[in-house]
């Protein structure tokens, strides 16, 4: 194994970990955050999932309404079936 390998490997696992993209960069003594960005990214996908996900999150949401029942839970009287 490469000291390249284990490099990439401890970078992988610490973003695996939820280390900030920032820190990985530090740790890596990387130019520039993109060069992390494009290397890290396309290997752990999930980091793309989870990001989403959580920002999904955030956003408020009313519960969705149920058909054909009413705020008190009983079936509307309307003889419609559903």
């Amino acid at each position: 194994m490469r000291f390249h390998d284990l490099r990439h490997g401890a970078a992988t696992l610490a973003l695996a970990a939820g280390a900030d993209m920032k820190v990985v960069q530090a740790m890596l003594r990387h130019s520039s955050i993109t060069v992390t960005m494009d290397t890290y990214t396309t290997v752990l996908p999930e980091i793309a999932l989870a990001a989403a996900e959580a920002t999904a999150k955030l956003i408020p949401r009313d519960p969705a309404p149920q058909h054909g029942l009413e705020a008190n839970g009983q079936r509307e009287s309307n003889g419609q079936r559903c």
